[in-house]
Parts: C-alpha cells; structure tokens; sequence
C-alpha cells in the first residue's frame, strides 16, 4: 500500500528528484518501449526523438513524485492527486506554461497506456491557475537574429574563423530554414537538385521536404557546402564525430560566442524563425505579422494564405496554424457598426432566391463596398 513521507517544502529541482526503485523503473521502460511511439490523437507513430522525450520526463516527473513524499509503486498506481502534486510543485516554481502542460500531455500519455484514458482530460483542471497551461501557438516576439539587432554575417564570419564546420552549418540554416539537426546532418551534394534542396536527414519524424533555390545567398552557400566534402554521402559535420558529438560540439562552439538566451539573447533556432519571416515578406510583400503587427491585416487574405503556406511546406509542417508560432498571427481590425450593418445585410439578400431588381443590384453594391472595405 502506497506511504506518504512528509519531508519539509523544497522548491530546488534537484532536491526533489528521488532515485525509482528497480521494479518502478523496468516497469515504466516496459510502457514505454511498447506504447512510446505511438501518437496520442492519430493513427501514427512520433519520431525516436519525440521518444526520447517522453522517456525524460517521464522519469523526471516520477522521480520528482517520490521527492514529494509519494511511495508510489508502480506507474500502473498513478492516480489523479499525483498528478496534481506535481501541477502544484512545477508552478510554485514558475515553469513556463509550455512546460508544465507539455509533462501534463506527457502524463496523459502514461494514463492510456495503464489503461486510465479518462484520468487526464484537461490541463487546466490540475493546476490553481488556468493561465498557467494556456499556450498561444502564436509567436508574439520576432525571434529572427535580426530583430535583436544583430550584425548575421559578422556574427557567422567570427564563428567560421574558429570553426568553418559550425560557421556554415549556421548559414544554412539562415539560408534554408534548417534545424540544428538537420543542419549538422546535410549531404550537400546529395541534398541539390539544382533548383532546389532535399531535405532528409535529421528531420523531425523523418518528414523529408524540398526547399527551392531561389536567391543568390542560397546559390553561394550550397556551392561553398559542396566544395566542402568529397563524396555524395559526406555531411558537413565532422567526420570522427557522432550524431551526438555534433551537435554537442554545435552547442559548444555556439554558448564560446555568447549565442544563448542568458547571453546574446538568441538561438540558432533564430536563424531558422530569420528564414521564414524573410521568406513570408518575400512571398507577401509585406513584413509578416510578428514584424508588423497591424500592418499585415491590410494585406488581402489569399496573399497571406499563400505567402502563410508557402512558409508552412518550406518549414516542413502539415498544419497551416503552426506557422503562426514563427510569423505571428494576422490581427483583424475592428470592424466598424457600418461594417456590420452591411454584412447582415449582405447575408440577408444572399440567402433569397429571385431577388428583384432593387435588391439583386443592392447585393452587387454590397459585394463592392465590402471587397474595399473588409
């Protein structure tokens, strides 16, 4: 039966984590390597890395749960009040919304596979705060490099003086939208289609996309990656390197020259939200939402769908929406009492039939007016 050891409030991470017993531990990687890949709302598998997350913290969480004072067992005993145990502790230290309702997602994972689909529903109902599990897809901040002001070029051209490999793994991802992972696993020559690059390796969930050549930049940086390797499977990463040891020294070299939030105030990730804001105003003619703000809703809405789109295949998602957390989302102004009068008109009229003369040519007026207007 399970035992609740009071221990004095600790608010430290690492003073709540608590090693699993043995039984716990195997019976929780047994979960795991028969349910982790699979998706929680389609019919599909999530990728290792994805995997690998989960594996985290889920051993985190668990491990945190017996910090506060839980004798829990099993994972198969996970009940509700643990749940909110741990809610309570990661707010009390202020993680980011995104986290906690990212372990909380992770958590409902482990209740369908003990067989306990219904214990988790919503995020909100297991903390005090509902705000504090509210995530807005939405990028509100310009994550580019260039919005902090940043000199890109000068920056790179310092990392490529100490490091080439890293230098142009940055500028491919300027150049291409690329994730780290990607970027330290192109095969440049492989990769060039002459009018556009594939991309394969790295990406996340092994969901391969094209990306065209269609600047300059993107010309010069391709054509200086290929003079780099000799071969058509060689990567520009180092080649006594693993896949770890790459993007580790990736970091290193990264965190040398102050490219952190604490530091420099960005990521390399910067590089990849740069690439498509850039892209967006390139397609749209206009700077995208997160740089513009209420400029963008000027802009017609096919060219945003497909300046929006465009973003949305370049970036390698599915989701039309989830460009909205690189370029913002477009705002809608206000819509006048005039505006509204009309369109409850204009809804009106649309929906008779045989409309009279008067009416058919009010309708044509309508149609007008609101095409300039909205």
């Amino acid at each position: 039966m399970e035992q609740i050891v009071k221990e004095p409030a600790v608010r430290n991470s690492k003073d709540l984590q608590r090693r699993l017993p043995d039984k716990f531990y195997t019976e929780l990687m047994t979960l795991l390597r028969e349910n982790g890949r699979d998706a929680l709302r389609q019919d599909k598998i999530v990728s290792h890395e994805t995997m690998d997350h989960r594996r985290e913290l889920l051993v985190l969480s668990m491990r945190e749960l017996r910090g506060l004072g839980f004798k829990i067992e099993s994972p198969h005993n996970l009940q509700q009040r643990h749940v909110r145990a741990l809610a309570k502790s990661w707010e009390e230290r202020r993680l980011s919304s995104s986290t906690i309702a990212n372990r909380i997602s992770v958590l409902r994972a482990l209740t369908i596979w003990i067989g306990k689909p219904g214990m988790i529903q919503k995020a909100a109902d297991f903390v005090r705060n509902p705000a504090a599990v509210q995530r807005t897809q939405a990028s509100a901040d310009d994550k580019s490099w260039s919005a902090t002001g940043i000199d890109i070029p000068a920056l790179i051209g310092l990392i490529e003086q100490y490091d080439w490999r890293v230098g142009l793994q940055l500028r491919l991802m300027k150049a291409f939208g690329l994730r780290r992972k990607e970027a330290v696993m192109f095969r440049p020559l492989k990769a060039d289609l002459s009018v556009a690059i594939r991309v394969r390796d790295g990406t996340k969930g092994g969901r391969e996309r094209i990306v065209l050549v269609e600047t300059p930049e993107q010309r010069e940086v391709l054509e200086f990656a290929k003079s780099k390797v000799r071969h058509v499977n060689e990567h520009i990463g180092h080649p006594d390197h693993t896949l770890e040891q790459g993007i580790r020294h990736f970091n290193y070299v990264l965190e040398r020259f102050g490219i952190t939030k604490r530091g420099l105030g960005i990521t390399s990730h910067g590089l990849r939200h740069q690439h498509l804001n850039d892209l967006y105003e390139r397609i749209a003619g206009a700077p995208s939402p997160v740089r513009s703000g209420s400029l963008t809703a000027d802009l017609d809405k096919l060219t945003h769908d497909i300046a929006r789109a465009r973003v949305t295949q370049e970036a390698g998602h599915s989701r039309l929406g989830i460009t909205s957390a690189y370029i913002g989302a477009r705002t809608t102004p206000k819509r006048t009492d005039e505006q509204k009068s009309d369109i409850a008109r204009f809804r009106e009229l649309a929906q008779k039939e045989n409309l009279p003369d008067a009416e058919a040519a009010e309708l044509g007026r309508l149609i007008q007016k609101l095409n300039t207007t909205l």
